[in-house]
C-alpha cells in the first residue's frame, strides 16, 4: 500500500511539473501584461518607401469623384 501511494504521488508530481513547465513557452516571454488605454505598445512599424508613398497617393487621387 505504501508503494502505491508513493507511485501515485510521484506520478502526480511529474504531471504537475510538466504542466507548470509547459506554461513557460518562449514566445510568451517578455510580452506586455499591463495594457495602457489609448497607447500602442507594440513594435514600431517600418517607414514606407518613396515608391509605396507614391502608389498610395496615386490610389487616393483615383478616389476623388
Amino acid at each position: 500500500m505504501i508503494g502505491t501511494r508513493m507511485g501515485r504521488l510521484a506520478l502526480s508530481l511529474a504531471a504537475l511539473s510538466i504542466l507548470v513547465l509547459g506554461a513557460c513557452r518562449e514566445e510568451e516571454q517578455d510580452r506586455i501584461l499591463m495594457q495602457q488605454k489609448g497607447v500602442y505598445q507594440g513594435q514600431a512599424d517600418e517607414p514606407l518607401t518613396e515608391e509605396q508613398l507614391r502608389e498610395l497617393r496615386f490610389r487616393a487621387n483615383q478616389q476623388n469623384f
